[in-house]
């Protein structure tokens, strides 16, 4: 049995945001699934700026397995979220997941294709979207911006990530950004690096409303995105 002070293979960074509703039972299917794909694994949850019961969970968790970690931040921010957990991760391999997954074979697919490859994306369009037509309309647009504006060439960015751990961390270290831009940062990093990146098919659909996609949240991520394709752009990608 995996202890504290082992190595895990596998670290599953998982950005939580008021999410008491469906933590715990979603957390005992993900450590079901994974205790086929690995025996060295740790979860490691991101509590950002939640105002509901989501740490008090992760507490009850933790006092049930010992390969549960948290980390807080005072703020709701996914791109923090999931770079902070890219750099406190110590497994071979990391994959960034929602709780709110429905698709938990993407893992395995995932976890077999960081073997041969930097960073893997898990993508829709490589597998099945099955959300409204304003969030499949939304992804379209911003992935053919970014093909027009980086030349990124891959089906899919933005999604669930798996990285080979150490290279990744060393990206990261100065990513500042916010939303859900944290993705295209680093595959634009790695593109500078010559890393290998590879897809594997992914099915989405929604169990609840998306929080990125609200008529409110909308204008403010177009906005952000547009500011961060400049500052991208002055950054020399």
């Amino acid at each position: 049995m995996q202890t504290k002070k082992e190595n895990p293979v596998l670290t599953m960074v998982i950005p939580v945001h008021n999410e008491e509703q469906i933590l715990e039972e979603q957390t005992l299917k993900l450590i079901n699934y994974l205790r086929g794909v690995t025996h060295k694994f740790e979860i490691l949850f991101i509590e950002n700026g939640s105002t509901d019961g989501t740490m008090r969970i992760i507490y009850k968790l933790q006092r049930q397995f010992n390969f549960i970690r948290a980390i807080r931040l005072p703020k709701a921010d996914y791109s923090t979220a999931v770079i902070e957990g890219i750099k406190a991760a110590s497994g071979e391999f990391t994959i960034v997941l929602g709780i709110d997954f429905v698709d938990i074979d993407v893992i395995g697919r995932c976890f077999n294709a960081l073997k041969h490859a930097d960073i893997v994306i898990c993508s829709k369009n490589k597998g099945l979207d099955k959300r409204s037509l304003i969030n499949r309309l939304t992804n379209l647009t911003y992935n053919i911006c970014v093909r027009l504006l980086f030349s990124l060439k891959y089906s899919d960015v933005e999604g669930y990530h798996g990285y080979k751990t150490e290279k990744i961390q060393g990206l990261v270290e100065n990513v500042q950004t916010k939303a859900h831009l944290c993705n295209l940062w680093i595959l634009l990093k790695a593109k500078k690096a010559n890393m290998i990146v590879d897809e594997v098919p992914f099915i989405v659909y929604e169990k609840r409303r998306s929080k990125f996609m609200s008529i409110i949240r909308l204008p403010y991520l177009v906005f952000l995105t547009l500011f961060e394709f400049v500052k991208l752009k002055c950054n020399g990608y």
